[in-house]
């Protein structure tokens, strides 16, 4: 490794602000690395003003197989594309680097038992990066870490991302994925196994992940669909999912949460907004204050809106627990339940059954009510409704 020496003898801090150098270098769609910029001039974040070259771009073969690839980047875009069969491996670079610190950086490549690692180890400690678009036979496993680079994955196996900041855009993964953002976008679709997403405040996408889907966004958005089970925790953003064939859970600490079509499902949005459509299986809801809309369960419903209204029709459950803190609530059925139970605190309820007869509860506390459903005391079927001073009509559907 070549070393390199800042003014006066010092190190220069590396960081990831060499890359607000805008238009040092470009990725071109078909990952070929062009140096465009060989000289410009900008500041660190103490003001000092800081002189950036970037090296020609290099591209080479590598001799013999590859399965595995290792890259970093030190804040520079990473890119990796796959062809079919078994190679050979392609690799372009380009490098930035602080013109003050002396020469370029060494880059180096090497493969150990099908392992191909690209890296420039001067970078970890002076003001350098190195973007490079490698090419590798498909299904080769990758680790790649970005220092704030964009990362892009087409077409290989499992994969490891830490992009440090940057975007990260997979795609036709093969394998397990794993996402570490640290505030960068993550977009993912088409992948074959489990998909763990961290994008640390970033939005985060996600379409045909066949595997597990479990995304943590730390307050980006969550956008998914296509899973079989998948656990999101937006942390403040909000959800929408859809097409998940399996159980789901969510926390939406205060974002909405928007679900269209998904297993067992279990939703906290922290105050947010829900809305539940078409779930096969059993619904479990959390609000704490907000609305809570569901239509088309099959299974068991169990909601506690926090204060929120709930609104729920085209309901096939055979049993739902609700309470909705002094809020209204409306429950509407299209097939007999065998169990009811809905508490308003205040709120109004409405309850619509079809078939009957039904072991009936109610009590408005004296506002008015109407019962207008066949009654038996010793009916197999339920309805309890109270609502502390609502009004209260159960009827049928």
């Amino acid at each position: 490794m070549q070393p390199l020496t800042a003014p006066g003898g010092t190190q220069a801090t590396r960081g990831r602000w060499i890359w607000r150098l805008s238009g040092a270098l470009t990725v071109s769609a078909l990952g070929v690395l062009t140096a465009i910029g060989t000289f410009a001039v900008l500041h660190s974040p103490s003001g000092q003003p800081v002189s950036m070259s970037a090296v020609p771009t290099r591209m080479f073969t590598v001799a013999g197989p590859v399965t595995a690839l290792s890259v970093q980047s030190y804040g520079a875009p990473i890119k990796v594309t796959t062809v079919p069969g078994n190679g050979p491996a392609q690799v372009a670079e380009a490098v930035t680097f602080n013109s003050f610190d002396g020469s370029p950086p060494a880059v180096t490549h090497g493969v150990s038992h099908g392992l191909l690692t690209l890296s420039a180890p001067a970078c970890a400690t002076f003001d350098c990066s190195v973007a490079f678009a490698v090419t590798v036979p498909a299904g080769v496993t990758v680790n790649a870490v970005a220092d704030g680079g964009q990362v892009t994955l087409v077409g290989t196996g499992a994969a490891t991302v830490d992009s440090g900041g940057g975007s990260v855009f997979a795609s036709g993964i093969s394998g397990p994925l794993s996402v570490n953002a640290e505030g960068g976008d993550i977009t993912v679709n088409k992948t074959t196994a489990a998909a763990d997403l961290d994008s640390g405040g970033g939005p985060v996408s996600a379409d045909g992940v066949a595997g597990k889907l479990t995304v943590h966004a730390e307050g980006g958005g969550i956008t998914v669909s296509g899973a079989p089970s998948a656990y999101l925790d937006s942390g403040g953003g909000p959800v929408y999912a859809s097409a998940i064939s399996g159980p789901l859970t969510v926390s939406g600490e205060g974002g909405g949460v928007t679900v269209t079509g998904a297993g067992a499902t279990t939703i906290d949005s922290g105050g947010g907004p829900v809305s539940a459509t078409t779930i096969r299986g059993p619904l479990a809801v959390t609000a704490e204050g907000g609305d809570v809309q569901a239509n088309d369960v099959t299974g068991a419903l169990t909601a506690d809106t926090g204060g929120g209204q709930l609104t729920a029709s085209g309901l096939t459950s055979a049993s739902a627990s609700v309470d909705t803190g002094g809020s209204d609530g409306s429950l509407g059925f299209t097939a007999a339940p065998a169990s009811v139970r809905l508490r308003t605190g205040g709120g109004n309820a409405t309850v619509a059954v079809p078939g009957g007869p039904y072991a009936v509860t109610a009590d408005s506390s004296g506002s008015p009510q109407s019962v207008s459903v066949a009654t038996s005391p010793g009916a197999a079927s339920s309805i309890s409704v109270s609502t502390e001073g609502g009004n209260l009509q159960i009827g049928p559907a």
